[in-house]
C-alpha cells in the first residue's frame, strides 16, 4: 500500500485529499504565483535557505513579502514526513498573493502551499544510458525567476512526450540555447564546462555543480551557447534539484558525442550527491542549534 500523502496550506498539514484553495486564489485565477522545488537527502531538506531566497525574490516581483519562515517550513516538512511515512521528499512550495478582492489583481493576504511527495527521481537508466531531448521555440515569462506561469512550456513538453524524450530545451530562432522547460542546460567540451548566464534561471543545482567541477580542474564559463555548440560538445547535461545531473545522449534525434553518457557526468553527480548529503545534515544541525 502506498503511503498517504499530506500537503499543507498556510502551515496547516492535512491529507492531500482535503487540501483545497478557493477558486478566487490569484495563482489559480490569473497564474500569479511563485514556486520553488527542493528535495531531501537522508531526510533533511537541501539548500532550504537558498531556495527560500529565490522564492521570495520571485514573489517580490508581484508585491508579496515573505509570509513564512524557514522554521515554519522545516516544521511542516517534519510533520509531513511523520504523518506520511515518507522519508525522502520532493517539496514544492507555492506562494500566491491570495484571493482576488477587487479589479484584476487586488488581493487580501498571501497564501502558501507545500506539496510534499515521494521524491521519485529519474530511474537509474536515465543516468546509466542517458536521456534524449527535443528543442522548442520560446522562453519562460520572467526567465530569471520561478513563476507558476508555465503555459509557454506546454508545447515543448508535449513534443517531448510525443517523441519519447525526457525534456524540451528552449532555442531561439537564431539558434541560441536558453534552458530546459524544467532544467538548466550545460555542456562540456574538453576541460571546459559552459552554461548560459543571461535570461535563464540561476539554477541552484547548477551553482553547486560548478564548485564540484572546478574542484576537479574543469574550467567553467558562462556565455551564449548555440544549438551548433551542443551538437559539437563532448557531453551535454540537464540539471535540476530532483534530477541533479542527467546526461543527454541525443538532441532532436541527433547523437551527442558518441551517443553514450560521458565519464564526467557520473563523476560530478556522485560527488555532488555526497556534497548535498553533507550540506543538508549540516544545515539541519545548525538550524537546530540556533533555535534550541
Amino acid at each position: 500500500m502506498s503511503p498517504e500523502e499530506f500537503f499543507a496550506i498556510d502551515g496547516v498539514v492535512m491529507p492531500a485529499a482535503e487540501a483545497r484553495i478557493p477558486v478566487l486564489d490569484l495563482a489559480f485565477l490569473r497564474g500569479v504565483g511563485a514556486f520553488d522545488t527542493l528535495c531531501t537527502y537522508d531526510g533533511h531538506p537541501h539548500g532550504m535557505h537558498a531556495h527560500l531566497a529565490r522564492l521570495w525574490d520571485t514573489a517580490g516581483r508581484f508585491g508579496v513579502a515573505p509570509c513564512f519562515s524557514e522554521g515554519d517550513l522545516r516544521r511542516v516538512v517534519r510533520e509531513i514526513q511523520a504523518r506520511s511515512g515518507l522519508h525522502e521528499l520532493r517539496i514544492n512550495i507555492v506562494v500566491s498573493p491570495g484571493d482576488l478582492t477587487e479589479g484584476v489583481f487586488g488581493a487580501s493576504r498571501p497564501r502558501w502551499v507545500v506539496i510534499a511527495r515521494d521524491q521519485h527521481p529519474p530511474p537509474p537508466a536515465a543516468y546509466e544510458r542517458g536521456v534524449t531531448v527535443v528543442t522548442c521555440p520560446g522562453h519562460r515569462i520572467w526567465p530569471e525567476v520561478k513563476t507558476t506561469a508555465y503555459l509557454c512550456g506546454w508545447p515543448g513538453l508535449a513534443a517531448a512526450r510525443a517523441a519519447g524524450a525526457h525534456e524540451a530545451i528552449y532555442v531561439d530562432e537564431d539558434g541560441t540555447v536558453r534552458e530546459g522547460v524544467t532544467s538548466n542546460v550545460l555542456m562540456r567540451t574538453g576541460t571546459v564546462v559552459c552554461s548560459v548566464a543571461d535570461s535563464v534561471l540561476p539554477g541552484l543545482t547548477k551553482a553547486g555543480l560548478r564548485a564540484v567541477a572546478e574542484r576537479h580542474g574543469l574550467t567553467w564559463r558562462e556565455h551564449r551557447m548555440t544549438l551548433h555548440d551542443l551538437h559539437g560538445a563532448d557531453e551535454v547535461w540537464i540539471t535540476s534539484s530532483v534530477r541533479e545531473l542527467v546526461p543527454v545522449v541525443a538532441i532532436d534525434g541527433r547523437p551527442v558525442g558518441d551517443g553514450t553518457p560521458g565519464s564526467w557526468a557520473k563523476t560530478l553527480r556522485a560527488e555532488y550527491r555526497d556534497r548535498c548529503r553533507q550540506e543538508s545534515a549540516a544545515d539541519a544541525a545548525a538550524f537546530a542549534a540556533r533555535h534550541h
